[in-house]
C-alpha cells in the first residue's frame, strides 16, 4: 500500500518538473552532464570547495572529480587554484559560464516562485516545508546507519 502511495507521490512529483521545465530551458542549452551540475551545484552553494571535500560531498574518489572538472574548467564552468595556505590543495571555485548558469537558475527560479508557488497559503507552504525537511532527516539518519555498519 504505501509503495502504491509513494509511486503516485513520485509519478505526481514527476508531472510538476516536466510541467516546469520549460522555465529551465536557457539552463539545459548548457548541455551539462547530472554529475557535471552537480559540482557546479556544491561549489555554487559553498563557494569554495578542496578537490577532496568536493569528492566526498559526491561520494566519488578524487581522481574521478578531477576528470569532470578538467572539462569544466576547460568551458569556464569552473577554475582550479592552489590553496595559498595548503599547496598540496587544490580549491575549485566558479568561473564565469558557471556564474552565469546561477543567474539562469535563479531568474527560472524566481518565476516559478512567483507565478506558482506564490499562489499557495502560508499553511500549504509550510506543511511542505515540514515534508522536505523530514524526508531530508530521515535520510540522513539513514545513511549515518549504512555508514556505521
Amino acid at each position: 500500500m504505501l509503495a502504491e502511495r509513494m509511486n503516485e507521490i513520485f509519478q505526481t512529483l514527476d508531472q510538476i518538473n516536466y510541467a516546469l521545465l520549460h522555465h529551465y530551458e536557457e539552463v539545459l542549452e548548457h548541455k551539462l552532464t547530472p554529475k557535471q551540475s552537480l559540482i557546479i551545484e556544491h561549489v555554487e552553494q559553498y563557494g569554495a570547495l578542496t578537490v577532496n571535500e568536493l569528492a566526498e560531498k559526491m561520494n566519488v574518489t578524487a581522481s574521478a572529480i578531477s576528470q569532470l572538472l578538467t572539462k569544466l574548467e576547460k568551458e569556464h564552468y569552473i577554475e582550479r587554484s592552489i590553496n595559498p595556505n595548503s599547496r598540496r590543495e587544490i580549491i575549485v571555485t566558479l568561473g564565469m559560464k558557471g556564474k552565469e548558469l546561477y543567474e539562469l537558475y535563479a531568474k527560472a527560479d524566481e518565476q516559478i516562485v512567483l507565478t506558482y508557488y506564490a499562489k499557495l497559503d502560508d499553511e500549504v507552504i509550510n506543511q511542505l516545508e515540514q515534508a522536505v525537511n523530514k524526508i531530508y532527516e530521515v535520510i540522513l539518519e539513514e545513511q549515518v546507519k549504512a555508514k556505521g555498519e
